[in-house]
């Protein structure tokens, strides 16, 4: 069970990603970030014989468009239930992955492992590791190669899933009370304050700050993220 309120991470997501529906599109931002220019982005697009960890991969929307991009994809879902199911999708689409399991408190892959992770919407769900962000930082960058490259996005707190969300005993955190999906309610998260609370919670592992927002009302939904690309240190 979880920290927050016997939230129960494994359960929940392994009841949504059980079925064999088709899998979502990437994420509007991830294609940017990988394909895009943009003057204030100075990770390489090079991607060709590079690999990727996708860290919390979900339905596995990400994987076919990170292989087709030339990476040796590489992928993590919380349940070795989710993982399974992800195997069978992913030899539909015909896409070569290792999908294992574990998450940000506790990645299955040797030190200095990958030139490239992502953590789109991930990396801040707290219930299997209890409220130590710090932790999940230099988990991340454990399995990043020296000078490799993280891609993430944290929610502010502003958007919709801290909606009636209550604080935690640990400062930085909040227990999600009022989830418009109903997937979270119960669980832990890291609530960034600003971007300067982003970079205070990274930089101990991670330098040469690329930044983005997303700040969006999705129809009633404010979808608000931060997100950036950030250098391991050497």
């Amino acid at each position: 069970m979880g920290v927050g309120m016997g939230y129960d991470s494994k359960k929940a997501w392994g009841e949504l990603y059980s079925g064999d529906s088709p899998i979502a599109y990437p994420a509007e931002g991830v294609i940017r970030i990988f394909k895009g220019t943009f003057p204030a982005l100075t990770m390489p697009r090079d991607h060709a014989n590079l690999s990727i960890l996708d860290m919390g991969c979900g339905d596995g929307r990400h994987l076919p468009f990170l292989s087709g991009l030339g990476f040796d994809v590489c992928a993590v879902e919380v349940s070795e239930t989710i993982c399974s199911t992800l195997r069978r999708r992913m030899e539909a689409y015909d896409v070569k992955v290792d999908i294992r399991a574990g998450h940000a408190g506790s990645l299955p892959y040797e030190d200095s492992y990958f030139d490239r992770l992502l953590t789109w919407n991930s990396c801040y769900y707290m219930s299997l590791s209890g409220p130590r962000f710090g932790a999940h930082v230099a988990e991340m960058a454990r399995v990043l190669k020296p000078g490799g490259w993280i891609v993430a996005s944290l929610p502010k707190k502003t958007s919709f899933i801290f909606q009636d969300s209550t604080v935690s005993d640990t400062a930085g955190y909040r227990i999600i009370a009022n989830d418009y999906f109903g997937m979270r309610n119960g669980e832990i998260m890291r609530c960034i304050e600003d971007r300067a609370d982003l970079v205070e919670s990274f930089e101990a592992k991670f330098e040469n700050f690329c930044h983005a927002d997303l700040d969006m009302e999705w129809f009633g939904l404010p979808y608000h993220w931060h997100v950036f690309c950030a250098q391991r240190k050497v």
